[in-house]
């Protein structure tokens, strides 16, 4: 979503020497480019992940935008970490990398402070603009708006998105969660509509109607009926942006609202038509999830809304808190970009959380040594190097056992090699335990020397016994565990 942004100002500056390199290009765009660039007549590449590889001959310097995103991590094979790549790569052409964000990754902070990465600071916002003020609206407390159903909906952010819309300015709501709802359930025998195929609730869209998994795209449309007790009412349950644009389309009938999530942006040049209405100030209210967050510039908003802050705040995974406060910092800095000013209003039910009060507070730095500090005892990165091994396989009991006997090989390995300061954490199943038939556990190891990590690993590769029908990946430097 900040291609088209980041492309438009490049081009202002260096013309017809911008190639750009996306998956939305067909293969002959796509082409054109890799060839203009292998040959030098364009000199500027741009683009997500897998830019990194662009064919430059004399490459510089590589810019990497938004480093702490995790997009920037492959999900599946070859699992490689684009700024790791883009690291590698700047080495071996005594190019510069440049890693630039508002709310650095835990990593590169700890890199800062060893003195491996020199930190630029830019403590001002352009023309001086201060950064908006937050308020922290708690959830269990504040006073919620009529008639708002399901969609938690308080009078202060109601108050501050009907003010920015009498004045003709714009604002953002945030919902880090697609579709309508995000579970059926009956209300007579509390049967809940799950995947076939994934250890997750099936989500409600209702445009079209249908549920979705969004982990392997399941479909079946919602239920007349329970198949449990035949009962002739369902509900449907929790929140997501797809009933957050339909409750504020009847609370401002008169605002011409935009919603920007994967749903609605899967066709080809949807980011951009979206982003240039809003852009054009024909849009006064964008709904969206995390795609609104990073590194818009829209100084006609004036107004940035969070409708749920807890969204992902207990996660089973350690980076939980920080992406959340990665979020809320981010999203709240689309406010006030221009001379008009702007706020920012946060709801949610866990006010006092870290994650929650250094973003109300704008303070990047305190929630960085505070999170360094959690993470010493015990110890996760960036103060150990670690790898997820993930057994999976069609049988739940095989990949049990398997996971089992790997978890025993793992320790005395481990034990015969005490150089490598390893330590096994598991196996225990992940925390969603199926996805696509596939049944899924982890074990977990850990190391304070990243080199000696490595050299476990490979091994661990070539030689980790693994039965016929179970498969075992091993992701190192995992931004997720789930």
């Amino acid at each position: 979503s900040l291609t088209p942004q980041t492309v438009a100002r490049f081009r202002g500056v260096f013309g017809d020497q911008v190639a750009v390199l996306h998956s939305a290009l067909s293969d002959g765009e796509r082409y054109d480019a890799w060839r203009a660039l292998r040959e030098g007549t364009r000199r500027v590449a741009i683009g997500p992940r897998s830019a990194v590889f662009a064919p430059v001959p004399r490459l510089g310097a590589i810019v990497v935008d938004e480093e702490h995103d995790t997009s920037y991590k492959q999900g599946e094979t070859p699992r490689y970490h684009a700024v790791e790549v883009a690291r590698a790569r700047a080495a071996y052409a005594g190019a510069t990398v440049v890693l630039g964000s508002a709310t650095p990754a835990l990593e590169s902070w700890a890199e800062v402070e060893r003195g491996a990465v020199r930190l630029v600071a830019l403590p001002e916002r352009i023309a001086s603009r201060p950064l908006p003020p937050v308020e922290v609206v708690d959830l269990r407390t504040a006073p919620l708006v009529a008639g708002s159903g399901g969609v938690p909906w308080s009078e202060a952010l109601d108050a501050a998105v009907a003010g920015a819309l009498e004045r003709g300015e714009q604002a953002m709501v945030l919902l880090n969660r697609r579709g309508f709802s995000t579970f059926v359930q009956c209300p007579s025998c509390g049967e809940v509509w799950t995947c076939p195929a994934c250890s997750i609730t099936l989500t409600f869209h209702r445009v079209p109607p249908v549920l979705r998994c969004h982990h392997c795209d399941h479909r079946e449309p919602p239920p007349a009926s329970c198949r449990q007790c035949a009962s002739a009412t369902q509900r449907f349950r929790g929140v997501g942006t797809q009933q957050v644009e339909e409750f504020l389309s009847r609370r401002f009938p008169r605002a011409r609202i935009a919603r920007m999530d994967v749903d609605t942006t899967g066709a080809k040049w949807s980011h951009h038509r979206i982003l240039d209405a809003v852009g054009r100030g024909e849009v006064d209210l964008l709904v969206g999830t995390q795609m609104i967050a990073k590194g818009l510039d829209f100084p006609g908003v004036t107004v940035v809304g969070v409708v749920d802050a807890d969204v992902a705040l207990n996660l089973p995974d350690f980076r939980a808190g920080e992406r959340t406060f990665d979020l809320l910092t981010q999203v709240a800095g689309r406010a006030g970009r221009g001379p008009l000013g702007g706020r920012v209003i946060i709801q949610t039910r866990q006010a006092r959380h870290p994650a929650v009060t250094h973003a109300a507070r704008h303070d990047v730095h305190g929630f960085a040594q505070a999170e360094l500090a959690e993470r010493r005892e015990p110890p996760y990165p960036p103060h150990v190097a670690l790898a997820n091994l993930v057994v999976s396989g069609l049988g739940e009991q095989a990949v049990a056992d398997a996971a089992v006997k790997l978890g025993e090989w793992l320790r005395a390995l481990a034990e015969a090699r005490p150089e490598a300061g390893a330590t096994v954490l598991g196996p225990a199943p992940c925390p969603i335990e199926r996805i696509r038939r596939r049944w899924r556990w982890h074990v977990l190891l850990k190391a304070r020397d990243a080199a000696r990590l490595t050299r476990l690993v490979r091994y661990v590769s070539a030689r980790a016994p693994v039965p016929a029908g179970v498969r075992l990946v091993v992701d190192r430097d995992p931004v997720s565990l789930l």
